[in-house]
């Protein structure tokens, strides 16, 4: 049975921990380590850039640079390390490990002189290697679920529930009220300011009631756009939590002006239909009442002409 493989790149300019980690890898049954080596920091790069790695492991102590110096060179391009990266140190230099990953490094080891880490290899590789994939997969959903957000027609949004309920996020379609993303984010209460005059104070205490109780909010209202044209909005949020606690709404404005339109259109065609039976009922009931009183003449002249015989 073929064995997954794992390409590592040990940038470390002492053969001995190289050979140690090679040989660390290599007795692993799951896996197939191909592995590559550095001596130095700027042959290290020139690998990571050129060849093909799924992790780097990174001794801190290089001949022409220290670790921070390779993470800082590596992520140079984009401004972020695009490798998974461990870092291989000392004892004493614990510290800027933590350091290192801050700026970018996944993981680090501390290379002790029992060489327990060793055993422990294998196994980081492997966490840092999953922490990446579901990384990728976060992203890649992330990447998805906004391009189908900002393709639907309606507005997605998040607000904040402190404060006065601001929007920490709004899509690209509040242009089409002629507004921008970023003017819409940060110009202060600018959306309680476009709903109609008439509906403001309703939505906004609606809001405060939401904001209070950490629930849902469900409204509909009207809102002008930046050239003045009014729209009907339905506006519907759920309460996103964080660890049980109420800290956003997470909702989407639809803009309801044409169904609305046709539901007066339809109204006022049901009031024409009802006051048109109306009046043709009326009619045929004063028909009815002049066909009765036309029959009950007839019957009289009847009556009067048998009798006149």
């Amino acid at each position: 049975m073929t064995k997954p493989q794992i390409h590592v790149l040990i940038v470390e300019d002492d053969m001995v921990d190289r050979m140690a980690c090679r040989r660390a890898l290599m007795q692993h049954h799951d896996y197939e380590f191909v592995i590559s080596e550095a001596e130095s920091g700027r042959e290290g790069l020139q690998l990571a850039h050129s060849g093909k790695a799924d992790c780097i492991l990174l001794d801190y102590h290089l001949p022409d640079l220290d670790g921070v110096g390779f993470l800082g060179e590596l992520g140079s391009e984009t401004g972020q390390v695009q490798f998974p990266v461990i870092m291989l140190t000392g004892a004493d230099n614990a510290k800027v490990a933590v350091e290192a990953m801050k700026l970018g490094a996944q993981d680090y080891l501390v290379k002790d002189v029992d060489r327990q880490y060793l055993e422990l290899l294998p196994i980081v590789i492997q966490q840092v290697l999953r922490k990446q994939q579901l990384l990728a997969e976060k992203k890649s959903a992330e990447a998805r679920y906004r391009t189908l957000v900002e393709q639907i027609p309606a507005i997605t949004y998040i607000a904040a529930l402190d404060g006065e309920g601001g929007h920490l996020y709004v899509s690209p379609q509040i242009r089409d009220f002629g507004f921008s993303q970023e003017e819409w984010l940060t110009a202060p209460g600018i959306h309680l300011e476009q709903i109609h005059p008439d509906d403001r104070t309703r939505v906004k205490n609606l809001f405060a009631q939401s904001r209070a109780a950490g629930s849902s909010f469900l409204c509909e209202y009207r809102m002008r756009a930046r050239n003045g044209s009014i729209s009907w909005i339905r506006d519907e949020a759920v309460v996103v939590r964080d660890e049980g606690q109420p800290v956003a709404l997470q909702g989407i404005m639809v803009d309801t002006t044409q169904s609305k339109q046709m539901e007066e259109e339809l109204r006022e065609h049901r009031n024409y239909l009802e006051d048109l039976v109306e009046k043709r009922t009326d009619s045929l009931m004063r028909a009815n009442e002049s066909l009765r009183i036309y029959i009950d003449e007839l019957e009289l002249a009847k009556a009067e002409l048998t009798n006149a015989k």
